[in-house]
C-alpha cells in the first residue's frame, strides 16, 4: 500500500509539472494575452507592447506594420488613415537638393525613395481658404516606432488658406524606411512611407 501511495503521489507531482510546463512553455497566448516574443502568440497574431494582437482596427501597435493594410498606427493603435480632403486637395513628397528651396534652379522629383544627400519637400496643393494655422510633421522609425526627428516648435510653417510647402534635409537619418506624419491642429492629418538609402 505504501509503494501504491508513493507512485500515485509521483504520478501526480509529474502531472503536474508536466501541465506547468506545458502552460507556461508551450501554450499560445490569445489577443490581448501577455507575450514576450511573436512565437508565444496564437497563430495569427503579433507581439505588440507585451500583449499579443491582430493588427486590427483598434488593436494594439507600434507601427504600422504591425496593423492591416490601409491602417495607420496612431497613438499606439491601429486606426483609418486620416482624411485631410476638408484642408487641402493633395500633398506631393518629393526629394530637392539641401541648402536651397524649391524653384527653377532647384527642381524637385517625386519620389518616395530619397538618400542620405537629399532634402525631403512635402507640398500642399489646393489648401482651403479656411485652412490656417501653425502645422509640423514628424518622422517615425517604422520599424521601431521611435520619432526621429520633428518640426514641433522648430519651424515656423503655417497653412495660410493658400499652396504651401516644407523641406528638411535628411543627412542626419540612418537607412532604413520612415514614416511622415502631418499635425494641424493636433489632429494627425496626413501619413505617408518613405525609404532613406545610403
Amino acid at each position: 500500500m505504501k509503494g501504491f501511495l508513493w507512485g500515485l503521489i509521483i504520478v501526480i507531482v509529474l502531472a503536474i509539472v508536466g501541465f506547468g510546463g506545458w502552460y507556461f512553455l508551450l501554450k499560445k497566448s490569445p489577443e490581448g494575452g501577455t507575450c514576450r516574443n511573436e512565437s508565444r502568440c496564437e497563430q495569427g497574431l503579433k507581439c505588440v507592447n507585451n500583449l499579443c494582437s491582430s493588427g486590427k482596427l483598434g488593436s494594439g501597435c507600434i507601427t504600422y506594420k504591425d496593423c492591416e493594410s490601409g491602417l495607420l498606427c496612431t497613438k499606439s493603435i491601429c486606426a483609418p488613415k486620416p482624411d485631410y480632403s476638408k484642408y487641402f486637395e493633395k500633398v506631393t513628397i518629393s526629394k530637392i537638393k539641401p541648402g536651397s528651396g524649391p524653384g527653377p534652379n532647384n527642381p524637385s522629383t517625386i519620389t518616395s525613395t530619397f538618400t542620405r544627400s537629399d532634402a525631403f519637400e512635402i507640398d500642399f496643393g489646393g489648401v482651403k481658404s479656411t485652412t490656417v494655422g501653425p502645422f509640423y510633421f514628424e518622422f517615425v522609425n517604422a520599424t521601431t516606432g521611435e520619432v526621429v526627428r520633428s518640426t514641433q516648435g522648430t519651424m515656423d510653417t503655417k497653412f495660410e488658406g493658400r499652396d504651401i510647402g516644407s523641406g528638411t534635409d535628411l543627412s542626419d537619418l540612418t537607412p532604413g524606411e520612415y514614416d511622415v506624419n502631418v499635425y494641424y491642429n493636433n489632429e494627425m492629418i496626413y501619413s505617408s512611407t518613405f525609404t532613406v538609402t545610403q
